[in-house]
Parts: C-alpha cells; structure tokens; sequence
C-alpha cells in the first residue's frame, strides 16, 4: 500500500536505515508478525526514500531488497 503521509510521500520503495533494507510498498507482504514487511515499524529517523524512486537506486545506496516483497522465482529484484 502505497503511503502519502510525509514520511512516505507517495513513495514506491521505502528503505530502513537500521537494517539496510528496502521495500516496494507496492507489492507489500502480510502482516509484520508473521513475517512479512516491516513497513509500518520502521522508526521515522529511519525511513530514507529514493530519487529516482526505483530498485537500482535503492540498491546503489547500499539497500538489499527485503526478502518478503522483493524476491522472484529468480532471486531478489534487480
């Protein structure tokens, strides 16, 4: 689910500076306790958005993908 509230802005892919991984609110998984995205329970110092909003740049910032919403049949979005 995409988010407009400030912190989001209408962001796609949402990173967690604590853990060094990035999500597509996009295609979010369950709920956080059973093992999906954390989304919701990153802390507000530690929520980094992307310009340009997309994986690569993500990842060129040195986020990994989150295993939850951003693995293929192939292995993690590229």
């Amino acid at each position: 689910m995409i988010r407009f509230h400030m912190l989001f802005d209408g962001k796609r892919f949402i990173g967690d500076k604590k853990r060094m991984i990035f999500h597509d609110s996009g295609n979010e998984s369950g709920p956080a306790r059973l093992g999906g995205c954390q989304i919701e329970h990153i802390a507000p110092e530690d929520v980094r958005t992307f310009d340009p909003d997309s994986p690569a740049e993500a990842i060129e910032q040195g986020f990994a993908p989150c295993p939850a919403c951003l693995w293929t049949e192939h292995g993690p979005c590229k």
